[in-house]
């Protein structure tokens, strides 16, 4: 199980996937993989187009391990990870990333599950940022009277959870509430195969910054979950 670094620990129930660069039951220093210490199922290096066959990794485009705040992945410049499990099928769904930006650049990818055939993502992409079947947006660069007015800050830690169901969808940053959208119908929140983070599903738009721990759930977390989350690793991250 993940380690919390600090009290409280995450929440566990419905977690269907933890990884986290500075537990060395994830990864250690040198690995071009990491391990999800939830299934021991592994992320390799992105590579390609691989819908929900097979995929074939390229070892050189897996984050690199950083020492930094106690072990994070570093992007440098452009990577991106593949789940190379298939972490299912579910009508709710959770992810929290801790996330360091480090470029103006907008078409940058947090996470991704189209390869599976569902429409929704993750992204600091610059006309619908954070997308669930079109139902989540947050605006990253100033103001803009369709999207949240705050802006996703530069060079610094940010935690940010994601939570999608039928009902709706809704935005946490460092664990207070953002933006929510209600009665949007239901949502295709399948993680499902060949599940990308820090790229689109194609290997392209990377992330280049670092991340920290990542969790998924395989349901919606509560408003104190999500702070609690955001707690578990506060100190760690200097925040």
């Amino acid at each position: 199980m993940a380690t919390s670094y600090g009290a409280p620990t995450v929440s566990t129930k419905g977690l269907i996937l933890a990884i986290d660069a500075g537990d060395s039951n994830c990864m250690s220093s040198g690995d071009t993989s990491c391990t999800n210490m939830v299934t021991g199922g592994q992320l390799t290096g992105a590579s390609g187009h691989p819908a929900g066959g097979a995929h074939t990794a390229d070892t050189s485009n897996f984050p690199a391990y950083n020492s930094l705040y106690g072990g994070i992945f570093d992007f440098a410049g452009g990577k991106g990870m593949n789940c190379d499990e298939n972490l299912g099928t579910t009508t709710t769904s959770t992810i929290c990333m801790w996330l360091w930006r480090n470029t103006t650049d907008n078409t940058q990818y947090f996470a991704d599950g189209r390869n599976n055939g569902g429409d929704w993502f993750l992204s600091n992409y610059g006309s619908q940022n954070i997308n669930w079947e079109a139902r989540l947006q947050y605006k990253f660069n100033g103001a803009d009277a369709t999207y949240d007015a705050d802006a996703f800050p530069l060079n610094q830690w940010i935690h940010m959870t994601a939570v999608s169901g039928g009902g709706g969808s809704t935005l946490y940053l460092d664990g207070e509430g953002s933006q929510t959208l209600v009665n949007d119908g239901s949502a295709d929140e399948d993680f499902g195969t060949n599940y990308r983070i820090g790229t689109r599903y194609t290997t392209s738009g990377e992330w280049t910054g670092y991340m920290g721990p990542i969790f998924f759930y395989n349901r919606e977390l509560s408003a104190d979950e999500a702070k609690q989350n955001f707690e578990a690793h506060r100190s760690r991250f200097g925040v």
